[in-house]
């Protein structure tokens, strides 16, 4: 066909390609005088039919209307006669270049040139979806590649147009294959009539898929197998085949070859998105606009290229800013750390001094403890000193108490008389004679200083009486000489002898009360009480052992004084010259009463002092 001018107006210059569908010829658009491709159908069926003619006019006027950088233009279409046979012919745009399935035969390019040849052929389908058209047979033979880069996908409508055209004459029936196996739509394989604009995005991915990896997904010796694969078969990962490939890119293929229609991208605009976001991506991981060089978006899509140049520049600031920060907050953090080690070792010194002052004090405290410890031990030895002391001296004073009482009834016994004389009336208080008249009868200031200073003491007791409000004060007695009288020198020879050991007794028991109080206020200090409350627990202690004391001894008094047949008291011998004899036994009365007092109070500060030195020792 060289040289032949077709349709009087297309002037055939050489072939191109051939293949399934027809041929392609470089051509001189003579009218128009510009380069054109024509592309002359090969049909297996009868082309003047007019069904036919309508079905192609339909298809390519829809394929004229595209006008995309991606999509090669149709300019014309017809019908002429070829080897004696008629044929459709198709006129095209002539794109210089090659087609991207010979640039495949030459070895597998970089992944980031495939995304971007991927990211146009996306743009291109998405444009003729728009308009409702299907490619139905994208495959590498059916995209050619310019000088520059950009990609441009032929044959819009062909495919359909072949494929319906055999069906109205049932040829698919009979065994003929219609489109490539290796970059066909399960649902295509399955023979399915109605088809949507996915099917186109399975196709791109197989051509992906072969552009990564250097080979379609699927491969057999016989097409009807790889049909069986594409349906039933699920793809090997492209990046288990190609060392380095970033995997969301193998994903994203992996999501076009999906089975199901609706498990794939939505459409081609999305896809588009997706392998220009992964070059963005990539590009700023891998820290250079290299990828994106690689991908020759810049040239053939001046639109896209400006956007991710942008982008990359803007990164580049970004990053720039970002560096800046970062030196920044690293010498914050230096300065910072540098800060706080300062900090760490101020307290680091502080918390040495401040342990070293603990140390001392706790030396201190401890010898402080230590000390106490001494003084504790060397006060419990003392209370035992005091408390033997205190135990020693109470035994003395009771011993000798007790031997003054006894030796005073000793001699109030032996001097007890044998008959009692007659009363004699007491002297009134008011009379001439009485103690507090200045009159002294001679045989009363005959009696000696000693007797009048016992018979004083004496009444100081007799008034303690508990029955002292029933007797007559004594004071100083003047006894009256009677007849019938006791004998003075009796009476004075027994007082000299029986009072100064009464004196004794009651000397010794004051001693013994305060060692008492000694003793308590000791054992006060032993169990951590106040000292001061000592008198008054003593005292408290001595009223409650008295009180037992005085029941032990309520016939004490009654014991001391004996009495005659006629049951006077019967104390010293009468004689004609003496003193009152009632007088003289009330006197002896209330001085042995008193001493059975005294008994008493002897025995209930024995009873305390047990007491109290028991309870030292507990402590």
């Amino acid at each position: 066909m060289r040289g032949e001018l077709l349709a009087e107006r297309f002037r055939i210059e050489r072939r191109l390609g051939s293949g399934a569908m027809g041929e392609v010829w470089a051509a001189q658009d003579e009218r128009m005088r510009r380069d054109v491709a024509v592309k002359l159908v090969h049909a297996p069926f009868e082309a003047r039919e007019a069904e036919t003619q309508a079905r192609f006019r339909r298809e390519v006027q829809l394929a004229g209307r595209l006008s995309h950088q991606n999509i090669v233009t149709v300019h014309d279409w017809g019908e002429v006669h070829v080897g004696g046979r008629p044929v459709f012919y198709l006129v095209m745009e002539l794109v210089p270049g090659r087609s991207l399935g010979k640039r495949l035969n030459e070895g597998t390019p970089a992944w980031p040139l495939a995304v971007g040849w991927a990211a146009q052929i996306a743009r291109a389908l998405d444009a003729a979806h728009r308009e409702a058209i299907l490619h139905r047979d994208i495959k590498p033979a059916n995209v050619l590649l310019t000088p520059d880069g950009t990609a441009k996908v032929l044959d819009f409508g062909v495919a359909k147009f072949m494929g319906e055209t055999m069906t109205v004459h049932d040829l698919t029936a009979t065994g003929t294959l219609l489109g490539s196996p290796p970059y066909m739509s399960p649902e295509q394989a399955q023979g399915a009539r109605e088809i949507d604009h996915r099917s186109d995005l399975y196709s791109l991915g197989c051509l992906l898929y072969h552009a990564v990896t250097g080979r379609p997904p699927f491969l057999s010796d016989s097409p009807w197998a790889i049909l069986r694969m594409q349906m039933d078969d699920a793809p090997v990962a492209p990046s288990a085949l190609v060392d380095g490939l970033p995997e969301p890119l193998s994903d994203l293929v992996l999501s076009l070859l999906a089975k199901r229609p609706e498990d794939r991208p939505a459409d081609a605009a999305a896809v588009h998105d997706a392998l220009s976001t992964l070059l963005m991506e990539q590009s700023v991981a891998l820290g250079g606009p290299g990828i994106l060089e690689a991908a020759e978006l810049g040239h053939i899509d001046p639109v896209a290229g400006r956007i991710l140049g942008k982008a990359w520049e803007l990164w580049q600031r970004t990053q720039a800013g970002a560096d800046e920060v970062l030196r920044t907050a690293r010498a914050d953090a230096t300065a910072l750390r540098d800060e706080a080690l300062a900090r760490i070792e101020t307290d680091r010194r502080i918390a040495r001094a401040l342990g070293k002052e603990a140390e001392e004090k706790a030396a201190t405290a401890k010898a402080a403890a230590d000390e106490a410890e001494r003084m504790r031990d060397r006060a419990q030895g003392e209370a035992r000193l005091l408390r033997e002391q205190a135990e020693t001296e109470a035994q003395r004073v009771r011993a000798e108490a007790l031997a003054d009482a006894e030796r005073i009834r000793a001699e109030a016994a032996r001097n007890v008389p044998q008959s009692a004389p007659s009363p004699m009336p007491s002297i009134p208080p008011n009379s001439p004679n009485s103690p507090n008249s200045p009159m002294e009868d001679s045989a009363a200031a005959s009696m000696s200083p000693a007797a009048a200073v016992i018979a004083t003491k004496l009444s100081l007791a007799r008034e303690a009486d508990g029955n002292a409000a029933d007797r007559q004060p004594l004071a100083v007695p003047r006894f009256k000489v009677v007849r019938d009288g006791y004998d003075r020198k009796q009476v004075d020879d027994f007082l000299g002898k029986s009072v100064p050991g009464h004196n004794n007794v009651r000397t010794g028991i004051t001693d013994l009360e305060r060692q008492q109080t000694d003793t308590v206020r000791l054992w006060l200090r032993v169990q951590g009480r106040p000292e001061e409350d000592a008198e008054r627990v003593a005292a408290e202690l001595i009223a409650s052992s008295l009180r037992q004391a005085e029941q032990d001894h309520a016939a004490l008094g009654d014991q001391l004084i004996s009495q005659g047949p006629d049951g006077s008291p019967m104390l010293f011998p009468l004689a004609r010259r003496g003193y009152d004899r009632t007088q003289v036994d009330e006197f002896i009365g209330a001085l042995e009463a008193e001493q059975a007092r005294l008994q008493v109070r002897q025995n209930a500060l024995s009873h305390v002092t047990k007491y109290v030195a028991g309870q030292i020792r507990a402590q």
